[in-house]
Parts: structure tokens; C-alpha cells; sequence
């Protein structure tokens, strides 16, 4: 029987290609160069329109997914002018079953605290994530935060309720602070990984280790275009749009198969996986969630597949790092 990939688990969605900040951990350093500016470290920024939103909602419905659906990848979403519409948008597309999450550094909404997070558990967020980086500027906005049926936790040691990957219950609102990345041990985000090389060395400690994201994640860009996975900042490995064609027939690219095919046999030796130190869990389940399916072993096509994907510009021209001049 042909190996047909289940539906993801998560949809990643761009709202803006860009960041107030620059730290040093993030791949954003890989994309973006310095702009000077304290308020826009690494602008200049690129916003998905309203248009691109509707049209990955309205492809998930008619595909049947229930993805959780998460607003963040390379940039800070609260940049976006007009998220809580951007939001409105996929709550009114989607299915009733796909939560959404918006990941943020919290910087942009502390002007006026709490009528901005409001306003986006209006339009239909479920979870507000608040990345706590130093020097915490939002960690008393957040903790502070008293908005009616609005329950606020830290990640980690706020239990299972905190994870901000669990699927909240219909109708729960949460605000999750999430520990600083750069300085935590505890918790599915408390690992730095080198963003396929844009936010560090190539690595290949990892080489030889699967990895579940191109199984389990889509990711879809400011603009629609797709690419491997989050990892990829700089979008070498080129899939798709969803303004040419559907998320589910992206999902089935012939390429992610080959993708998916190589990292299942153990390699990561090709673009832009080779030297990527990602890390994720329940890596013996794959390819499917539960570990009951088979998938086949590469294929002597495989090797012109993954070259076509990765041929020619990224989606974002790289900003070249000290150790790739």
C-alpha cells in the first residue's frame, strides 16, 4: 500500500518576516541585518494580508484538517497592524477545532496592555504565548494581567495546563509566560537550536537523528510560499504557495515525501537539514503520531527531488553569517 502522510499536527503561520529585536540566539540574525533602530533591531518587515490568511482557513477546512493552528515563525507577530483582523479571519475560516496561538515577545502590545491582548482573544486567540526574555519587560504585564476568563500561567512549572502545545479546552483562554529560552532547562522550549545555520555554526552532532517537524508542522510564510520546515529561516527548501496551490497538495509534495523518506532512514545530509541541531520528541513514532505505520526507504529519485527543491534563490536572501563568509 502507497505511504500516504497523516494531516500535521501544527499549522505555523507568518504574520510578519521581521523583529523588534536581534538576540543572539535567533535565526532572524540570518535574514535580517542590523537596522540600528532600538525599536526595530531587525526590520525591515513583511506582513501577511488578509487575503493569504483566508486562503490557508479556507484550505484547511475543505482538506478536513484540525491543526493547531500557532502565529509566530520568523518575526514578531504583534508588529502586524491589523493582527486581531488577520486573527477574526482564520477564527471565521477555520474549523471550531483548530485553536489558534499567537507566540510574542510582548514588546509591541505594553503601550496599552491590556485593551491589545484583549482585543486579540476577541477575535478569536485561544492562547497568548509571551516569550520572557530579558531584561523581562513583560513579565509584570503579564503576570499582572486580570482580563474576565483569562487565566494566566508560567511555562515551565505551571503544569500540564501551561504547556502552550496543549490544545486548550473549547472556550479556555490562557496567557502563558514562557521562560527565557536562553537560560531554561526545563520544558519543550528550553533547547537553542542553530536554525539550520542561521542562528548558528553548522552542527552535526544531530546528523544521524530523525527529525519529526517536516511530519508533524507546516509552515506557511508572510507571502503563502512554504518551505521545509520552521528551522528553515531562509527558505532553501522551496515547496510551494498556497495562492498556486493547496495546503494538502504542498503536504504531499513529492519532494517533502523525499524529505520525509531520507529523515526517516537517519540522515540528515541534505538542504538545509545538513549541520540543523533541532530537536524533537517522539521521534520513534514516525512517521505517523501513533508508530503503527511504515513508511519506504529512499528512492533513487529521491536525490533529484531534493535538488530541485533546494535549486536556485531562497524565499528570504540571507544575511550571511561570520562563518559562511
Amino acid at each position: 500500500m502507497k505511504y500516504r502522510q497523516a494531516p500535521p499536527n501544527s499549522l505555523q503561520l507568518e504574520p510578519v518576516e521581521g523583529c523588534n529585536l536581534r538576540c543572539g540566539f535567533c535565526g532572524i540574525r540570518g535574514i535580517r541585518a542590523s537596522t540600528g533602530d532600538r525599536d526595530n533591531l531587525s526590520g525591515p518587515y513583511k506582513f501577511m494580508d488578509l487575503d493569504t490568511a483566508a486562503a490557508v482557513a479556507r484550505q484547511v477546512r475543505r482538506a478536513g484538517w484540525t491543526p493547531r493552528i500557532e502565529l509566530a515563525v520568523h518575526g514578531e507577530p504583534t508588529r502586524h497592524s491589523e493582527l486581531p483582523g488577520l486573527v477574526a479571519v482564520l477564527r471565521s475560516g477555520l474549523p471550531a477545532k483548530s485553536p489558534i496561538m499567537i507566540t510574542t515577545n510582548g514588546i509591541p502590545l505594553l503601550d496599552d496592555w491590556d485593551a491589545k491582548v484583549a482585543a486579540l482573544y476577541r477575535a478569536g486567540a485561544d492562547t497568548i504565548a509571551v516569550d520572557d526574555y530579558k531584561p523581562h519587560r513583560c513579565r509584570a504585564a503579564v503576570l499582572g494581567t486580570d482580563l474576565p476568563g483569562v487565566a494566566v500561567h508560567r511555562y515551565p512549572g505551571g503544569g500540564t495546563v501551561a504547556n502552550p502545545h496543549r490544545r486548550p479546552r473549547r472556550g479556555e483562554k490562557r496567557l502563558i509566560l514562557i521562560a527565557d529560552i536562553a537560560s531554561e532547562t526545563e520544558g519543550n522550549h528550553a533547547h537553542l537550536s542553530n536554525h539550520a545555520g542561521a542562528a548558528g555554526p553548522p552542527d552535526a552532532s544531530r546528523a544521524t537523528q530523525r527529525c519529526a517537524l517536516p511530519f508533524r508542522e507546516l509552515t506557511v510564510r508572510w507571502d503563502g510560499s512554504v518551505a521545509l520546515c520552521c528551522n528553515d529561516w531562509r527558505g532553501v527548501f522551496k515547496l510551494g504557495n498556497v495562492h498556486t496551490s493547496t495546503v494538502e497538495e504542498i503536504w504531499h509534495h513529492p519532494a517533502l515525501y523525499a524529505a520525509r523518506r531520507r529523515l526517516m532512514a537517519g540522515g540528515r545530509d541534505f538542504k538545509p537539514c545538513q549541520g540543523c541541531t533541532h530537536r524533537t520528541f517522539r521521534n520513534g513514532l514516525l512517521p505517523d503520531r501513533m508508530g503503527k505505520a511504515t513508511m519506504p526507504p529512499p528512492r533513487p529519485g529521491d536525490d533529484a527531488l531534493l535538488a530541485g527543491a533546494v535549486a536556485g534563490q531562497p524565499y528570504t536572501l540571507p544575511v550571511l553569517r561570520s562563518w559562511e563568509r
